[in-house]
C-alpha cells in the first residue's frame, strides 16, 4: 500500500472514506429518534439519491473507501475478528446474540454490526444500527502519518469509534501508519470527535470545545501529539452547548483554499473564548487570543473570511442551522457544499468562487478541474433530505490522504 499523509485541510484529496446511507437508517423510529441524535426519520430513498451525487463526484476526482468494505476486510483477520468480539461494547449482548455473531462470517457480522437487527425489539438482539454511519467524519481523524480513531461523547457512537480504531490497527491500508491500540484508555472522561478537529498545517490543530468534544479531549490529544513531535500549536474554539446546529466546529468554521475560509460571523465577535495553546517539547503554554482568524494570523496564517449566509444576521441563521458552513475542500479552493443555502453560495460567488451544481458536472453540462488553482469553485449537492441528518459535506467524509501544500 502506498504511504498515506494529512497535513491540511485544503491539499488535494488522494483518499477518502465514506459510507452511503443504508437499512441501519431504515431501521430507525421515531422511538429510537432522540436516542440515535436525530431530530426526524429521514426519507431514505431520497437521502440515497442525494449522497450518490457527493459519492459520485468524489470517485470521479480521488479514491474512495467504503467503511463496509474495510471492516469486512478487517474482520477476515482471526485476530482482529477476535478482539472486535471481546470488546467491552459487547459484554452486556445477550449470550444468544454473541453466539449468532461468532457464527456469521466475516462480510455477513461487518454488515450486522452497521445495520443491527431486524427486529430492534427483538429480546435476544440488542446491539443497535449505526445510524449516524454515513457522517464517517466524526468516528476517526487523520493527521500527518497518524490514525486517530476518536472519542465520542455519546454512548450511541461510541461502536462506530470502536470499530474505526480496529480498522486502522489491523487494516492493510493503515500498515505503514501509527496507530494506537487504546489511546483514550488513559482519558476516560475526555472526549474529542473528528467534526471538532480540524489540521491547518502539519503543526497547526483547530479543536473545538462545546457539546461533543472538551478540554480532558484536548489534553489527550496533546499527550499523544506530544510524544512524536516537539512542537506544535493547538487553537481551542469554545462552542455553545444549544443551539445543535452548533455540535461541532465545522458546522461554524470550515477552511476553503489556502487563504479563504467560511465562518458563522457570531464566532468572531467576541462571544465565544478563543486560545492558542503552544506546546513544546510536553510544556504547553496558553494565551487568549479574540477570535481564530486572529490565532491564526499569529501562526503566520491569514484567511480572507466568507461569512455563512452573507451579511444578513437573519440568513446567518438560517443557512448555519442547515449546514451552511461545513464546506469539504477536494483541492486547494475547491469545495463542496449544499447547493440548498443560497446566501452563502451567493457569498462565495462574490469572494470569487465559480458556482456548479454536482449534477451538472456529472452529466457534462458543465465542464470542472479541481487541480486548476488559478480557478476557485464550489459545487454544490442536493441536500433536501440529507441535511435533515444534522451535517454536510465535511461531516459526510473521512479524509486519509491528501497532497502536501
Amino acid at each position: 500500500m502506498p504511504e498515506m499523509t494529512l497535513s491540511s485541510e485544503v491539499g488535494r484529496l488522494r483518499g477518502v472514506v465514506l459510507h452511503r446511507p443504508g437499512v441501519e437508517i431504515e431501521r430507525m423510529t421515531p422511538a429510537t429518534i432522540h436516542e440515535a441524535l436525530y431530530s426526524d426519520l429521514l426519507g431514505c430513498a431520497t437521502a440515497r439519491k442525494e449522497y450518490t451525487q457527493l459519492e459520485t463526484f468524489l470517485s470521479r476526482i480521488t479514491k474512495t473507501y467504503y467503511f463496509d468494505d474495510l471492516l469486512a476486510e478487517t474482520l477476515a483477520d482471526a485476530e482482529a475478528r477476535r478482539t472486535c468480539l471481546a470488546h467491552p461494547l459487547f459484554a452486556a449482548l445477550p449470550e444468544a446474540e454473541k453466539a449468532f455473531m461468532q457464527g456469521l462470517d466475516a462480510a455477513a457480522l461487518g454488515r450486522y454490526l452497521i445495520e443491527g437487527p431486524a427486529r430492534i425489539d427483538d429480546p435476544e438482539r440488542q446491539w443497535r444500527p449505526l445510524y449516524n454511519l454515513y457522517f464517517t467524519r466524526d468516528i476517526g481523524v487523520r493527521f500527518n502519518d497518524r490514525s486517530l480513531p476518536t472519542k465520542m461523547s455519546t454512548a450511541v457512537r461510541a461502536p462506530e469509534a470502536a470499530l474505526t480504531g480496529l480498522i486502522y490497527r489491523y487494516h492493510p491500508l493503515f500498515a505503514k501508519q501509527t496507530r494506537w491500540v487504546d489511546p483514550w484508555a488513559e482519558s476516560p472522561g475526555a472526549a474529542l470527535e473528528g467534526g471538532d478537529f480540524l489540521v491547518a498545517d502539519k503543526d497547526v490543530f483547530l479543536i473545538g470545545q462545546g457539546a461533543r468534544s472538551n478540554a480532558e479531549g484536548v489534553r489527550q490529544f496533546i499527550q499523544l501529539r506530544s510524544a512524536v513531535s516537539p512542537e506544535f500549536h493547538v487553537l481551542t474554539q469554545e462552542l455553545p452547548h444549544e443551539p445543535e446546529s452548533f455540535i461541532h466546529l465545522d458546522m461554524v468554521f470550515t477552511l476553503l483554499s489556502r487563504h479563504h475560509c467560511m465562518v458563522y460571523k457570531p464566532l468572531l465577535e467576541g462571544r465565544f473564548k478563543t486560545r492558542l495553546l503552544t506546546v513544546r517539547d510536553g510544556k504547553v503554554t496558553e494565551e487568549a487570543v479574540p477570535h481564530l482568524l486572529a490565532g491564526l494570523e499569529r501562526l503566520g496564517k491569514s484567511y480572507e473570511p466568507v461569512f455563512c449566509g452573507g451579511g444578513d444576521a437573519l440568513y446567518q441563521e438560517r443557512d448555519q442551522w442547515h449546514s451552511g458552513a461545513n464546506f469539504f475542500a477536494v483541492a486547494p479552493g475547491h469545495i463542496l457544499g449544499y447547493g440548498r443555502n443560497s446566501r452563502t453560495i451567493d457569498a462565495l460567488a462574490a469572494a470569487g468562487f465559480e458556482v456548479k451544481p454536482v449534477e451538472a458536472c456529472l452529466d457534462g453540462r458543465m465542464a470542472f478541474d479541481v487541480d486548476d488553482e488559478t480557478h476557485r469553485a464550489v459545487y454544490t449537492v442536493e441536500s433536501a433530505e440529507l441535511v435533515r441528518g444534522g451535517g454536510g459535506c465535511r461531516c459526510m467524509t473521512m479524509p486519509i490522504d491528501r497532497t502536501a501544500l
